[in-house]
């Protein structure tokens, strides 16, 4: 297959600063980090961005990357050609497909939390429990007892994704609706405004979530 250049992605730009998921081929995240530098080469220098060590890789090993501009993903396969504990250099990239719909990965967490609405051209509501199903760098998951709309925005808060951090909060717009299930409706909500200190404390948040994950899965025997 043929290897990825810089002119291949003229229309999908990869650059510094660029948020980008390492899986392996199976799907599983690795890390969150972000594209240190796109060499005229072809090969991708990307950095572990919330602190947390990477895992040993072996040299020459096949990754996937997911790299996410505006509403679009770009998908790549590379082979590791150098690493440190907080770094990843990756060539031999081929380009496997470009979508038009982001598609961060997703981590199933079960964490309650308060929202409050402010609907479409309204006031705000007063603050309501919900429950967080999963979060992502896009956006979360949420079910709740109250009838949200959508486009509807939503301050979510107090919402301690994982022990180890201080609580989140979000502001977040609606984007679909569920149908009620035992009093409760399940919404996908789209972050509207996260900074870019704030995004990479969620990054580490759902890292620490996903290795805990991991973690009870090896204890437990399961794949």
């Amino acid at each position: 297959m043929e290897e990825i250049s810089q002119a291949q992605t003229e229309d999908f730009e990869i650059r510094p600063g660029m948020m980008v998921e390492a899986l392996t081929l199976n799907n599983q995240l690795t890390f969150v980090g972000k594209v240190e530098r796109f060499g005229s080469n072809g090969a991708v220098t990307i950095r572990e961005s919330t602190g947390q060590e990477l895992p040993p890789v072996l040299y020459n090993k096949e990754i996937k990357l997911r790299f996410f501009q505006g509403e679009r993903t770009m998908v790549l396969h590379g082979k590791i050609c150098g690493s440190t504990q907080w770094m990843w250099k990756l060539d031999q990239l081929e380009n496997k497909f470009v979508v038009e719909k982001r598609g961060f990965f997703r981590q199933h967490v079960k964490v309650e939390a308060s929202a409050i609405c402010t609907p479409k051209g309204g006031n705000k509501r007063t603050s309501a429990p919900c429950m967080i199903l999963d979060v992502s760098a896009g956006g979360l998951l949420l079910t709740s007892r109250e009838s949200y709309e959508v486009e509807d925005e939503l301050s979510v808060t107090n919402a301690r994704i994982v022990e180890e951090l201080d609580p989140f909060a979000f502001q977040c717009r609606v984007r679909r609706a569920g149908e009620r299930s035992g009093g409760y409706i399940p919404y996908g909500c789209q972050f509207t405004s996260l900074a870019s200190r704030e995004q990479d404390r969620l990054l580490r948040a759902i890292f620490i979530a996903q290795r805990k994950e991991i973690q009870t899965q090896k204890e437990r025997g399961t794949p």
